[in-house]
């Protein structure tokens, strides 16, 4: 422990952030990872930025929104493994996407890995290095920050310049370089679209076998819930969760109905009407954007079934997971739409 703990800076003053500012290159890639907080919360908390810069690690004190934005401002390039949410962090403080990105559980994937290998089992096979994961869950918020999340902090960062350097060998010799970029370019523009409202919605109207007009009512109340959550930065089931979003849809007809879902007294008075009024306007302009529902018909379902042919042939010639190039539910909205694989950039970079 003792020679990782010494192999770091703490950064918690504008003098320091300033100093590793100016050493950022915005041509260049920098292995980075995120602590952050965020049970009571809409928004991520930000807790730790740890990141590697010249062979140096840094653990930058990102809970001072100055220093977070400081230093986080100036990269450009991102070397993260499963970085979904470190983007979201990365997009919160700076107001802006990566121009570069290096994703090294996509990379592993096209590698011959499992598509959701984890870092633990990366480092582990790779590195022949066992590490311990059980401080992933720990108060990042919490200052001082113990050895143990500090050796946890540097190590999570530790070898992943090594993989991108292993990987890259390893998927370019399987000819998929052309693929993982338009996958990182995928991920990045994902960024710009939050999906949450319509996969909810997919899966509500399924489940609860809503009709037409109750699938309105639900995108009518995800959206009513999602500003809400977010001007008050509380998460979206504490404004309303599923179960409580159906018993609206088919039992509330009055603002007295709404002390029946066991919804708290001052939350009902300050926004139940507004609520209702929301899910009662049928001449909404989100209406205009509510998602088809995806119900297949005979010549569709055909469709689907010669694309899930094409897709694993392809698949399996690339030593590939399917789901790299679509998912389950993307193939079947593919179809449903009546598009094919060779819409895709991810087909269209194999082929």
């Amino acid at each position: 422990m003792s020679n990782i703990l010494s192999n770091f800076t703490w950064v918690d003053d504008t003098e320091d952030a300033l100093n590793l500012a100016g050493k950022l290159s915005a041509s260049e890639y920098y292995a980075i990872d995120t602590e952050f907080e965020r049970t009571r919360t809409f928004y991520l908390n930000p807790a730790l930025l740890q990141i590697s810069c010249d062979g140096l690690v840094y653990l930058v004190d990102i809970a001072i929104p100055e220093i977070a934005e400081m230093v986080l401002k100036p990269i450009k390039g991102l070397v993260l493994h499963s970085g979904s949410e470190d983007l979201e962090l990365y997009r919160q403080v700076t107001g802006q996407k990566p121009q570069l990105l290096y994703d090294t559980q996509v990379a592993a994937a096209l590698s011959g890995y499992d598509l959701h290998t984890s870092y633990l089992n990366l480092v582990q096979d790779l590195m022949g290095v066992e590490l311990d994961k059980g401080l992933s869950r720990s108060d990042w918020l919490a200052r001082p920050l113990s050895d143990d999340q500090l050796q946890y902090a540097v190590e999570d960062i530790a070898y992943l310049d090594e993989f991108k350097q292993v990987l890259t060998e390893k998927f370019t010799a399987k000819g998929l370089d052309k693929l993982f970029d338009v996958l990182m370019q995928q991920m990045i523009d994902q960024l710009d679209h939050d999906g949450h409202a319509e996969k909810l919605f997919q899966k509500m109207v399924k489940s609860e076998r809503l009709n037409q007009v109750e699938a309105n009512k639900l995108w009518l109340i995800l959206g009513w819930r999602d500003e809400l959550a977010k001007a008050r930065n509380k998460p979206r089931n504490w404004i309303l969760n599923p179960k409580q979003m159906v018993e609206v849809i088919r039992n509330v007809k009055t603002f007295a109905d709404l002390f029946d879902l066991g919804l708290h007294a001052n939350f009902v008075k300050h926004n139940g009407e507004n609520l209702i009024a929301t899910v009662s306007n049928d001449q909404h302009p989100s209406l205009a954007n509510v998602p088809a529902q995806i119900k297949l018909n005979s010549q569709q379902g055909n469709h689907l079934s010669d694309m899930k042919q094409r897709l694993k042939q392809l698949a399996k010639q690339h030593q590939i997971e399917p789901s790299i190039i679509i998912n389950t539910q993307g193939l079947k909205k593919l179809a449903f739409e009546g598009g094919d694989l060779n819409n895709l950039a991810t087909w269209q970079a194999l082929v």
